[in-house]
Formats: structure tokens, sequence, C-alpha cells
């Protein structure tokens, strides 16, 4: 009897045994999943979002489980590098991911960030497996933000000018880096046609590290197109990053191009009507063309005397045909046959050129060839005072004259030219002495065209564009006009210019009307 209980005692010993080691080869295999305390995050955030891995059990040892990052965030530009792995300590059920956000100073669309479990040896994927997090972009600069403004005011100016306008864009305090500052243009006045600019980069402005403002220009160019009135408008683009602010006022800055009809009543109207160049007006002579022209009067300074001196008579002017508001010289060719007054023969017949020298510069020629017995040759193919008001009906304001190279002719042999010819001829029934020139026939063979003639050789006069004042109110018209002439046979008083630099010279004139 005892012998058999001891035997059944060994039997339940046994069997315990072999429980025990059943149940040793059946491992814990927990479950992992993955939960987070928020699903966005602004790039600003100062704490990071916690991302938790959570194991439904635990195991006496520690263990790694793999991570993968995907989405339109970039580890190291939009958050701070994540581990791609995390591990599990022993005895624990948890482990934690943090996502620290990084501020872009650039103004972008918000970035995703997913996060992922991966699978591994010693554990087994729940749900949920991954998250989802938005990164939230940052519009908004910080308080201190340097605040930026343009530090020019808006600006009134005729195109004619061709003025170059400097316009700074500032900072209300300096910056680490550099800064690009992108701008608006717009209007009705059209770049590289009606404006040319200089300093923008793809109509961005650099302000460079350490400074406070940066400058851009604006060269206005001449259209000559009378009655304008065009703007052309700058202001700040919004901003693509947060380094900067635009400030409330002072954020947009005009340029207005105008260039009104000026009032030229005061020196061309019927008291200075100059009847000379008319038709009606020569019976005795045909003229090749018929102009309507006003007399003017021109004087110079005399820097010896310090006063206006008559610089030679007065030119006839009229308005350009093809600018309103610009001045030309008025020119006429008469050919004079027998039958005019004083033609007596075919030898005094002659074709004159009349008008010109503008300038009163062939007064400086002691040789000057001309087809004329009172004027000069002298004419211009771009115009004179070009007059450039800045609002309409104004009675002052800009004139300026083109640069240009006027061409004066000389005599080979003057006195060959200027030689003289006596006649007996039959007036009005009396034999009387008259004499004629010898240019009159040379005048004839070219139609008047001083340029054709085999007689002369040209002398150029190199003009400056010259910009002077006008004053309706007054009727003055006053310019320093800087010309070059290197000619041999040029010859002028020191009185007549108030400066020069070897061959080239200014001379103050001043035109007024005649009457």
């Amino acid at each position: 009897m005892k012998k058999s209980y001891l035997n059944m005692m060994w039997l339940m010993v046994a069997a315990l045994i072999l429980a025990s080691c059943s149940d040793d080869d059946d491992p814990i295999i927990p479950k992992l999943s993955l939960t987070a305390d928020a699903i966005e995050i602004s790039e600003t955030a100062t704490s990071a979002l916690l991302v938790k891995v959570n194991a439904d059990a635990p195991l006496e040892t520690a263990y790694t489980v793999g991570i993968a990052l995907s989405g339109t965030a970039v580890e190291g530009v939009n958050f701070q590098d994540i581990a791609k792995t995390v591990t599990i300590p022993a005895n624990q059920t948890t482990a934690n991911i943090f996502v620290n956000p990084i501020n872009v100073s650039a103004i972008e669309a918000s970035k995703t960030l997913a996060i992922a479990l991966q699978a591994g040896t010693g554990y087994e994927l729940s749900t949920p497996a991954n998250v989802n997090i938005t990164i939230v972009d940052n519009a908004n600069p910080p308080s201190d933000a340097p605040e930026v403004s343009f530090g020019t005011s808006d600006f009134v100016t005729n195109p004619y000018m061709e003025e170059v306008k400097t316009i700074t864009v500032g900072l209300s305090k300096t910056y680490a880096s550099d800064l690009v500052i992108p701008l608006t243009i717009d209007g009705d006045l059209v770049a590289d046609t009606d404006y040319e600019i200089a300093g923008l980069s793809n109509n961005a402005i650099t302000i460079p590290a350490g400074s406070v403002s940066a400058d851009f220009t604006v060269t206005m160019k001449n259209t000559a197109v009378v009655d304008m009135d065009k703007t052309v408008t700058f202001g700040f683009a919004a901003p693509s990053v947060t380094d900067y602010a635009v400030k409330a006022t002072e954020n947009t800055f005009a340029i207005n191009a105008v260039d009104p009809q000026v009032d030229f009543s005061v020196w061309f109207n019927e008291t200075n009507d100059y009847t000379g160049f008319r038709e009606d007006n020569t019976t005795d002579t045909y003229v090749f063309k018929s102009n309507m022209a006003y007399w003017t009067k021109r004087y110079y300074w005399d820097s010896v005397a310090e006063d206006w001196k008559s610089l030679s008579r007065g030119n006839v002017l009229n308005v350009s045909e093809t600018d309103g508001n610009q001045w030309t010289d008025v020119t006429n060719t008469f050919e004079h046959k027998v039958g005019g007054k004083f033609v007596y023969t075919t030898d005094f017949e002659r074709t004159e050129y009349q008008g010109g020298d503008y300038l009163g510069l062939t007064k400086f020629f002691d040789n000057e060839a001309v087809y004329s017995s009172n004027s000069s040759q002298i004419k211009s193919e771009t115009g004179w005072f070009r007059f450039a008001a800045k609002e309409v009906n104004a009675t002052t304001g800009d004139v300026v004259v083109p640069a240009q190279t006027l061409t004066v002719y000389k005599a080979n042999d003057i006195d060959a030219w200027k030689a003289k010819t006596y006649v007996d001829v039959d007036v009005n029934g009396e034999i009387k002495s008259k004499y004629y020139y010898w240019w009159y026939a040379d005048s004839k063979l070219n139609g008047g065209d001083i340029s054709k003639s085999s007689q002369v050789t040209p002398a150029t006069i190199t003009v400056e564009r010259s910009v002077g004042t006008f004053n309706a109110t007054s009727k003055e018209i006053i310019v320093d006009i800087t010309f070059t002439c290197s000619d041999d046979d040029f010859e002028i008083d020191p009185k007549y210019y108030i400066s020069n630099d070897g061959d080239t010279y200014t001379m103050r004139i001043k035109y007024i009307n005649w009457k």
C-alpha cells in the first residue's frame, strides 16, 4: 500500500514538470501600435509633439522596433532628425518618439510627416501602426521683424528730360542675412518702351546683410508724345519669407510721366508774324514752298561786359510738324528769275536759301559760303528748343536743345565767292551800272543746295544735349549751349562764351519775342 502511494506521488510530480515545460515553450509576442498627442503642430512650436509606441504586453528583455518616415516634410529642414528605431525597455510597454518642428522663414504650404512602425522579430503590428502629422506653416513674421518701406516720394517727370530717378528701399533695422524683397510693378507706362530699370533681378531688390537700404534706378525714355499722362507704380509683393514685414505706410512709389502741350502764343502771334516766306507776299519771286514763321530776337551773355548783347539778326521759327512741343527753324528757297525785282539779266538769276543759323555760330567763320545776301546756311535736322513742362498750362519749365551735328560750308576761295561783276543794265529806261556775285551761277547750278557745290568745304559743329528754361511771363528762353568745333577756320572771341575746354565752348543764349 505504501509503495503504491509513492508511485502515485512521483507520477504527479512528473506531470507538473511536464506541464511547466509546456508553458516555457509558448513565448509572449507583444502587439504594437502608434498614438500621437495631436495630429498638427505649428512650425513655430517650442515643445515637441509626442508619438508613443504602445505594446499590449511587456517582455522581460528590451527589444528594438524599426521606424519609417515619409511625407512632404523634409528631415533636418522641416523637423529635427528622428532616430529610425525605438527601444521598448524590459518589463515596459511604451517608447516615445518626439517630433520637433523647425521654423522655416519661407512662406510655403504646410508639410506632412507620416511615421510608421516597421515589421520585425519578436513582436507583431497592430492598428494603428502609423500616424500622420501636419506641420503647419507660419506665414506671420515675428513682432520684432524689420519693416520694409520706400524711402522715395512720388515723382512727376517729363519723359523728354530723360531723368534718372533713384528709388530707395529701406529697412527699419538691419538683418543678419541678405533679404530679397519682391516688388510689384503696375501702370500704363511700359517697361523698356517708356522707361528702363536697373538694380532689380526678376523684379526683386536685394538688401545686403547688415544694411538698412538698397537702391534701384528708373531711367525715363524720350517718347516725345505730347499730352502724355501715364504712371508706373511700384509696391511690395506679398513676402515669401517671414524675415521681414511690409510697413503699413510708405509701401508704394509712383512715377507720373506727363508732357502737356505748352502755349506758345506769347512768342508765336500776329504781332511777331513773319510773312517773308509766303507766296502771296512775293509777287516778283517764285517761292518753292510757303511757310508760316515768327520772328524772334536772340542775345548772348557777354562774359566780359557781364550783360546781354545782341547775337545777330533774329531767327524765324515755328512749331515742328512732328512734335507739338518743339520749335524748328523755318527756311525757304527762292528762285530769282528775270522779271523779278533787281533781276536785270540771266546773270542776276539765282536760287537763294534763307533762314537757319539758329545759334548764330556762322559769325565765327570768316569764310562761310552762303547762297544768300543776308542769311546763313546752318539748318537743324532734329529741331531746336524742345519744351518740357510738368503741368498743364505751365508758364515755366525746361527746354532742351537736342544733341546734333551742324554743318557750315566754307568757300574754298572766299574772295572769289564774294567777287562782284559790274555790268551796265537798263533800269526803267536808264542805263545804270549794277553788279552780281559769282555765287549766283553756282546757286542756280545746285538748285540752292550748297552742299552740292564743288566750291565749298564742310565744317562740323557738334552740339551737346543742352538744357535750359523757359518763362512765358517774361517771354524768355535761356539755355547754356555746349558745342565743339575743331575746324581751323573757327575763331570765337572769349566774350561770346562763358566757359571752354579746348575746342569745346559753352554759350549762354537768350531768345525773346520780336515785339
